[in-house]
């Protein structure tokens, strides 16, 4: 039966009289409500976040609550701030001799030659012909 079909036979019904009693029950039912009741309708526009939360309002505000409990313990749990002292020194001579033989291992693995070592940076040292910076009166 296609839709044409069974719009005919629509058609072909003949249409029958609510009865009386089911007008007059439900008029007194509409009548027992209370005014103030709020429509179903709601003419006002909702906000966009009563929209965001409204599947579950409960668990949000869970969340939002857990977020503050970290929040506050990750404040709560900050050392003051510490500045850190850089040392100038330079580094140990055990240090720089474990770097050598480490950098001459490497290169004997992957079979560069020996690299001379490089020289050492410019230290100014006082010149003996220099006068002193004082004067006999």
């Amino acid at each position: 039966m296609n839709t044409d079909d069974f719009e005919k036979q629509l058609r072909e019904q003949p249409l029958r009289q609510i009865p009386v009693e089911w007008r007059e029950e439900t008029m007194d039912a509409a009548r027992r409500v209370p005014d103030h009741q709020l429509s179903t309708l709601n003419p006002q526009p909702t906000s966009w976040w009563r929209e965001l939360l409204w599947p579950c309002p409960q668990a949000w505000a869970g969340l939002a609550a857990v977020w503050a409990v970290v929040f506050v313990l990750n404040v709560a749990s900050r050392d003051p701030v510490q500045v850190a002292t850089i040392s100038k020194s330079a580094p140990a001579p055990e240090i720089l001799i474990a770097l050598r033989e480490h950098r001459r291992l490497l290169a004997e693995l992957i079979g560069l030659p020996p690299v001379a070592e490089a020289p050492k940076p410019f230290e100014p040292r006082p010149r003996s012909d220099i006068s002193p910076p004082f004067a006999a009166a």
